[in-house]
């Protein structure tokens, strides 16, 4: 988290997100002292999240091995916990994909092709057609666009083969490969660009 995200953010986006690291296990000043020592962390690290008093961060948002996205106003955009199981929930693509669709975006050149491979996907929620799209920085012979469930099942295919650099979209029906409608809930929108891979969420509301 230190060196992906607050170092990352920091650097290419200072002043917009803010980390925070939660202690859920109500451990002492000097253990947390001890911790930021031990892993270099320079972001801010709260006592006594799993109190009762002050608010419960692990009845609000879940159990320790979680990575939580807020936007400013304070709702959840990202809860790895839902997604993922004990022990897998670090995913750095879904993360940063998250915080990037929620930061100022960085304006590239006019004219000239994207400075770095993006996704998103919205409205969020979405009742009709969802819009997906994708900023390319470079020519990629083989692109896949694609939409899963949250058990990683593949629902949709949006888009396969090369790409040339650029701005791309497709329009997702909120169906899936059989036709039929895909149900309410959380979905993933993936595109996998010859090695680079990036993530955005959607939730598909009735």
């Amino acid at each position: 988290m230190q060196n992906d995200i607050a170092a990352y953010y920091a650097a290419t986006k200072p002043g917009e997100v803010q980390v925070v690291g939660v202690d859920l296990w109500n451990g002492s000043p000097a253990q947390l002292a001890q911790f930021r020592v031990q892993t270099g962390a320079t972001f801010p690290l709260a006592l006594n999240g799993a109190a009762a008093s002050g608010g419960n961060l692990e009845v609000l948002y879940g159990t320790f091995d979680n990575y939580i996205v807020l936007n400013k106003q304070g709702i959840v955009r990202y809860h790895a916990a839902l997604v993922w199981p004990h022990g897998t929930r670090y995913h750095l693509n879904e993360i940063r994909a998250t915080v990037d669709s929620l930061v100022t975006p960085t304006l590239d050149a006019p004219g000239g092709p994207p400075s770095a491979l993006s996704l998103s996907a919205g409205p969020n929620p979405a009742r009709g057609p969802v819009r997906v799209a994708l900023a390319l920085p470079s020519d990629a012979r083989t692109v896949r666009v694609t939409v899963h469930d949250v058990a990683g099942r593949e629902v949709a295919l949006l888009a396969r083969g090369p790409l040339s650099a650029g701005r791309h979209e497709w329009s997702w029906n909120g169906r899936d490969v059989a036709g039929a409608r895909a149900a309410p809930g959380l979905y993933l929108v993936r595109v996998v660009a010859g090695e680079q891979v990036r993530s955005s969420r959607v939730v598909l509301s009735r």
